[in-house]
């Protein structure tokens, strides 16, 4: 193992006690997944959110990721998850074990497909979930297009086996070699609850630092959602 892999390793394990989550509502510690693979590629990944108004006010999640690609068309990735009660303590949910599978012959098409899926095992009373997802992306120029279409249960013995629906997008544009400005969103059609705002990323090093703000519509339980996520690639 290199000493990037054992670094980013130990980095992930001390953030069980306290980071990592994602809640039953849309956005939050969510990313839009990209399809592409390239073999050797290695990231970890921190991100954290806070929710403002209405029920939610004053919740956080936390989430932290680390990755690496065996091959050119298979990632997978370790993922930790955590909720934060307004005034109250980190509290980890998750453990996932997530897996993108990249379809090399959709390269050269107009959109680039690929799948994921997760299996999550809950914590602290959490149910284990199995989440799928189609992923699609359009590059032109300095634009990307990304679209994530969801589909999500629990398992278990006595939890539902309704699939749940949900979708994430993200467009952007490449203004210089280390910024990147953008609008994403999150929803679950079904729940009525969506969130959208704009996204701006900052590049320097081995190192992105992203911030976004997303506003609450229809039965979102908050507000709206302030996001920040921290990536590296060593």
């Amino acid at each position: 193992m290199s000493n990037h892999m054992r670094i980013a390793v130990l980095a992930v394990a001390s953030t069980i006690g306290s980071a990592t989550s994602v809640y039953a509502e849309p956005g939050g510690t969510s990313g839009v997944s990209g399809p592409s693979v390239a073999q050797g590629d290695f990231e970890i990944e921190f991100r954290t959110t806070t929710f403002t108004g209405d029920a939610l006010d004053g919740d956080w999640a936390h989430r932290a990721q680390i990755s690496y690609a065996f091959t050119d068309w298979w990632r997978p990735t370790l993922i930790l998850r955590a909720s934060q009660p307004d005034n109250g303590s980190a509290e980890v949910r998750s453990i996932g074990i997530e897996n993108v599978f990249d379809y090399a012959p959709s390269r050269d098409w107009p959109v680039h497909l690929g799948g994921q899926f997760e299996y999550k095992f809950g914590l602290n009373g959490a149910d284990d979930d199995v989440v799928l997802k189609l992923l699609a992306e359009r590059r032109r120029g300095p634009f990307t297009a990304r679209l994530n279409l969801i589909g999500e249960r629990a398992v278990g013995t006595s939890v539902s086996e309704d699939w749940e629906h949900a979708y994430a997008a993200r467009v952007t544009w490449r203004s210089s070699d280390n910024i990147v400005l953008g609008v994403e969103g999150f929803g679950e059609p079904a729940g009525g609850a969506h969130y959208w705002g704009p996204r701006a990323g900052l590049s320097f090093g081995d190192a992105t630092l992203s911030v976004a703000y997303l506003a609450g519509f229809e039965n979102a339980q908050a507000d709206g959602q302030f996001r920040l996520a921290l990536e590296f690639e060593p």
